[in-house]
């Protein structure tokens, strides 16, 4: 597919280093919206980098297509096994439409494979990063009890899982995405603990595992879904609650209830254990709030058509895992958390904006608005204001800093709009704010999934660092990753694919001289008259000049015509012109009436 290269790369450029090396873009506001809109032209629009998707995946995710997925696992009667030689007809199907489905979904991009004696199934949505970097994964059981279909029992797991990838697979990551369908959960979760040793094993790094195991049932008095983490770190468990809390929170309902495992009672009975148990301590239970009035658990009744069943909660919650995980993908390298948001308030309406804080940091927040007043606040995770500004009067047009508090403590904060004017009041938002995801005690945006070495390196010496490359997906081992004879900064300089090699004799402009002769002549593939002198790049090349200088006024055959008047008149500039009779005869004239005037001058002047 051809990829559109991003402008971000034009805008680096203009910070090259003593050494020639494009250096990153710093923090500042102009840097990082000049970067975010370069990437955005320049990336396939699969191509994801420091560009928050979050919210474009809640609304792709839908209850039909996830219904849809349950019914089709569940319909044909229960998936039980006993061991790896003894299980049901239903069983090996469901992990044969598993794995086909997730290549289907993925046009085959996903990678599945078959782990351990239970045959669980795993598959994972390579990231486009060329090194080591840690994954995302979600997952849920197949097998169910022999009296029970399985719908909410783990239906809705296998559902979630494979709707999340039928989303996801849609675009390209720069993390590894993992869904697994983990086999004997019902036996003593024997599969998942499989699969768990076998990633120790491979040394792969989870940053997170969202373990979903029963959605449908929610408390009748509180219609939501429980997120369960580990007693940890903040940002080992609880943080990873939080974000889904915080999607839920922006896009949806408000129905994500996070809940420290200690204060759950089946913390233990679930697939995420296996992981923990090997050392992957941020895995996350996502389970139904009403498991105490699920009558329907572990029996016939449970079928993907009981009219007791609750899609819609169990979809928000599922689209509040996809969201964090677009989220978590959208990180990068030299520039914090951001979020733009636009939308227009009714008098003594108000909106609120829910962002996770991981680390001290000072939460800027610029706006300008228009129509009208409004009125600015922050609140801590406890509900108590922290700053607040009222505006009486419409915004300059360019936006200003509104606030900007500096906070501590972890969790969720919320950003209060309230219009008190008495008139519709149109806003527009961006929000940012330092990170620390994982931790380490650096900000995110000064670290980074890998080496932030390869931010600066440059193995091929094409001024485009490694990152940059990777990020682009061009050969950091090559200038001229199409072998098409452009290289790829100057393919990515003036907006060309530097994967496409076909662009090389393609004519921008419409000049009648290829992208790879404009190259080569130094002028503009995408200006007919490169250095603006009003003489068309094709003619001077034709005739010897230098389409990319301003030589319109040189006379380079001293005939006394310049080169813009021979390029008008038609005329060869090498060669001097013969001057025409019309031109002669007059001059002669001219010539001779003036000599006749200097003699009769003369003569009279003797005379005296």
């Amino acid at each position: 597919m051809k990829k559109q290269v991003c402008m971000v790369i034009i805008c680096l450029a203009l910070l090259v280093s003593s050494i020639g090396i494009v250096q990153i873009p710093t923090q500042s506001g102009l840097i990082r919206e000049s970067t975010q809109s370069i990437l955005s032209i320049a990336l396939p629009l699969e191509r994801v980098y420091g560009q928050d998707l979050s919210q474009e995946i809640w609304s792709d995710i839908t209850e039909t297509s996830f219904e849809n997925y349950v019914r089709i696992v569940t319909e044909n009667g229960s998936r039980w096994i006993a061991d790896p030689d003894h299980y049901s007809e239903q069983n090996a199907e469901a992990r044969e439409y598993f794995a086909e489905e997730l290549s289907r979904i993925s046009n085959g991009r996903i990678e599945v494979e078959i782990i351990g004696q239970y045959q669980s199934v795993v598959g994972k949505l390579p990231g486009y990063f060329a090194v080591d970097a840690p994954a995302l994964m979600i997952g849920g059981h197949i097998d169910s009890v022999r009296e029970a279909p399985g719908a909410n029992d783990d239906g809705t797991g296998i559902a979630a899982a494979l709707e999340i990838a039928r989303v996801m697979s849609q675009y390209q990551w720069p993390l590894d995405i993992y869904f697994g369908a983990w086999n004997a959960e019902e036996i003593g979760l024997r599969g998942s603990r499989e699969v768990a040793d076998e990633f120790r094993t491979r040394d792969i790094e989870l940053l997170v595992y969202y373990n979903v195991d029963m959605l449908l049932v929610p408390d009748p008095d509180d219609r939501t879904v429980l997120m369960v983490y580990p007693e940890d770190f903040y940002q080992t468990g609880q943080y990873w609650a939080d974000l889904t809390v915080q999607m839920s929170k922006n896009y949806g309902n408000d129905i994500i209830e996070p809940v420290i495992s200690t204060e759950f009672g089946a913390w233990t009975r679930s697939d995420h254990i296996s992981f923990i148990q090997n050392g992957f301590s941020s895995s996350l239970f996502a389970a139904e709030s009403g498991g105490n009035n699920d009558v329907w658990y572990h029996q016939s009744t449970d079928i993907w058509n009981n009219p007791a069943y609750d899609y819609a909660v169990a979809t928000e919650a599922i689209k509040s895992i996809g969201a964090a995980f677009a989220f978590t993908q959208a990180r990068a390298y030299q520039m914090p958390t951001t979020h733009d948001i636009s939308f227009n308030l009714q008098p003594d309406q108000e909106r609120s904006f829910h962002m996770t804080i991981t680390k001290e940091t000072i939460i800027n927040v610029t706006s300008r608005w228009w129509s009208g007043g409004a009125t600015y606040r922050i609140l801590n995770p406890q509900g108590t204001l922290i700053e607040e500004v009222v505006f009486d009067n419409s915004s300059p047009w360019e936006s200003s800093l509104v606030l900007n508090p500096f906070v501590s403590g972890q969790g969720i904060y919320e950003l209060n709009v309230y219009n008190h004017r008495g008139t519709t009041t149109g806003i527009e938002l961006s929000v940012s704010y330092e990170s620390d995801v994982d931790s380490s005690g650096t900000y995110d945006s000064h670290e980074f999934w890998f080496d932030v070495s390869l931010f600066s390196s440059d193995q091929d010496s094409d001024t485009l660092p490694d990152a940059y490359e990777m990020i682009l997906g061009t050969n950091w081992n090559s200038a001229d990753s199409d072998l098409d004879l452009l290289p790829d900064n100057w393919e990515i300089e003036y907006g060309l694919d530097p994967l496409n090699p076909s662009d090389a004799i393609d004519d921008q402009d419409g000049d009648s001289l290829t992208s790879l002769e404009e190259f080569e002549y130094g002028s503009h593939p995408f200006l007919v008259d490169s250095d603006n002198d009003k003489i068309p790049d094709r003619w001077e090349i034709d005739n010897g000049l230098n389409p990319s200088f301003d030589d319109a006024s040189e006379d380079p055959d001293n005939d006394q015509v310049s080169n813009l008047d021979e390029y008008l008149a038609g005329t060869d500039p090498n060669v001097p012109n013969a001057v025409p009779l019309e031109v002669i005869i007059p001059s002669a004239i001219l010539s001779g009436s003036i000599i006749a005037l200097v003699v009769v001058s003369l003569f009279v002047f003797r005379k005296r």
